[in-house]
């Protein structure tokens, strides 16, 4: 029977059939049906879109987005499985960002981060597609080559990495030079498993670093000898200043002309309980890398400074004491303001105090560096950059710090004839820094011959193995109270 529908003042609007009626219940029950659909879709893309988050969260690194350990380990297992089937290596790089931890204190973790990431393009820019490049630990990343033939890709791709992080980081205002050491493992050779391969390939990494960093190392049986021997020096370092096993000796620097002493450098050596003599090549890239350097240049400062006082004691004048400065403790926020109230409390004058830098670190984060270095020297503090013409640091560069000496290591240098290639290098250096009106300091003094050559070029300071080797507090009191070094120059 139809239906009349009227509104609710009475007046008409239309009549229902039961046909009409149907209809109308079918086309609410399709748009439910629609809506429930598209709530449906909805809803399976956003659990699509919290999968695939959580995916990336499991398997990739957050700040520079590339695989993180777990992805990285899990292609290494499967690359691992390929070279059961074809035969090719499995070539594995390990890198490491060198003093990465002072730069993250210095500058902070947003600069630290940005840093990281810029990193990771330079790196991901030297392989190829089907490579692999990850980010497993703070500053540490991992290369999987895909394919490579044989070892030499693993070299060729190291270099192509350490070529590309040469240029500086521009951040703004600020200028970032970092370096990373690479140690590269190959399967089956370095390991059949992924936790061999892994631990000989970072095993391979610290022996780069041991070789001076920013360089690439291949894994050797040997390299866990001295891996082991590295692991027992920082267990052992970390106890040695308490024990009082560590001491100091100074190599005298002398002017060349009269034989006078004129500056003391100071060096740390380790008689180890349990290892015995332990040279400084040996255990201070470890205390550099662990943070132990700084306690240990304090330590250093103090028992020189102590040193000098017995000596002014004596009647014996003092004597400039260089340093050498490490990449820690320049970074060190407290650095400037600890030296100079260790000064106030040993009685040596800042004129008297000198620190060595190397040329690589005036090039890491220049601005920090450059300001620690202008707030000391207008205290009177001097500064030298150790082996000049080593690394890459150019005259522009040299002349923005408050550099007072330069110093010219002779040890590797064989022929001194006016003629030779050697000598005209060393010639220029010494007029480049001549021309910077800086002090020329010659290392590796071994004959009255280099004595001559350095005279005769200018150079009037020098040390080495004619003036004396690295000697004992009671020596130096007995040179000092010398006054002079007898140079043995006809």
């Amino acid at each position: 029977m139809p239906l009349a529908v009227l509104e609710r003042d009475g007046s008409f609007l239309g009549v229902l059939t039961p046909h009409s009626i149907v209809e109308v219940l079918l086309e609410r029950e399709r748009r439910l049906l629609e809506d429930a659909r598209k709530i449906n879709a909805e809803i399976r893309r956003e659990a699509d879109k919290a999968i695939e988050q959580l995916d990336i969260k499991a398997h990739y690194d957050t700040v520079t987005g590339l695989p993180n350990r777990q992805l990285f380990c899990d292609r290494l297992l499967q690359a691992l499985a390929a070279h059961e089937r074809d035969g090719n290596p499995v070539v594995l790089l390990f890198l490491d960002v060198d003093n990465f931890k002072s730069i993250n204190d210095s500058l902070g973790h947003l600069v630290g981060d940005r840093l990281l990431r810029a990193t990771a393009e330079r790196i991901r820019t030297a392989v190829r597609d089907g490579d692999t490049v990850a980010r497993i630990g703070g500053d540490e990343f991992t290369i999987l080559l895909n394919g490579a033939k044989d070892t030499l890709n693993g070299a060729l791709v190291a270099q192509k990495i350490l070529d590309g992080l040469a240029q500086p980081f521009v951040f703004g205002a600020q200028q970032i030079v970092i370096s990373v050491s690479i140690g590269i493992a190959v399967s089956p050779a370095d390991g059949e498993t992924m936790e061999q391969l892994l631990r000989n390939a970072d095993t391979a990494m610290y022996h780069a670093k041991s070789r001076g960093k920013n360089n690439y190392q291949f894994f050797s049986p040997e390299l866990n000898v001295q891996a082991y021997r590295r692991q027992e020096i920082e267990r052992n370092l970390r106890c040695a200043l308490l024990q009082g096993e560590l001491g100091l000796r100074y190599a005298p620097r002398v002017d060349l002309r009269s034989g006078r002493i004129v500056a003391l450098e100071v060096c740390p050596f380790w008689l180890s309980s349990e290892l015995g003599d332990v040279p400084p090549d040996d255990f201070i890239p470890v205390a550099e890398e662990t943070g132990l350097i700084v306690q240990i240049g304090i330590w250093a400062f103090r028992t020189a400074c102590a040193h000098a006082a017995v000596w002014r004691t004596q009647g014996l004048a003092d004597r400039c004491l260089s340093f050498r400065l490490s990449q820690r403790e320049l970074d060190d926020p407290q650095f400037g303001d600890r030296i100079m109230s260790l000064l106030d409390g040993c009685g040596l004058e800042p004129e008297n105090l000198q620190f060595e830098l190397s040329e690589r670190m005036l090039m890491t984060h220049a601005a920090h560096t450059l300001a620690v270095l202008q707030e000391l020297s207008n205290r009177g503090i001097r500064f030298s950059v150790g082996d000049f013409g080593t690394g890459n640091a150019s005259l522009r560069r040299l002349r923005r710090f408050p550099i007072d000496e330069l110093k010219i290591d002779l040890s590797s240098v064989r022929d001194i004839e006016p003629d030779s290639d050697d000598a005209a290098v060393i010639t220029a250096m010494i007029a480049m820094a001549k021309s910077l009106r800086m002090d020329v300091v010659a290392v590796g003094v071994e004959t009255p011959e280099h004595v001559a050559f350095l005279l005769e070029r200018g150079c009037r300071h020098g040390q080495g193995r004619l003036i004396g080797a690295r000697l004992p507090p009671e020596r130096i009191a007995a040179l000092l109270a010398g006054d002079a070094v007898d140079l043995f120059v006809a």
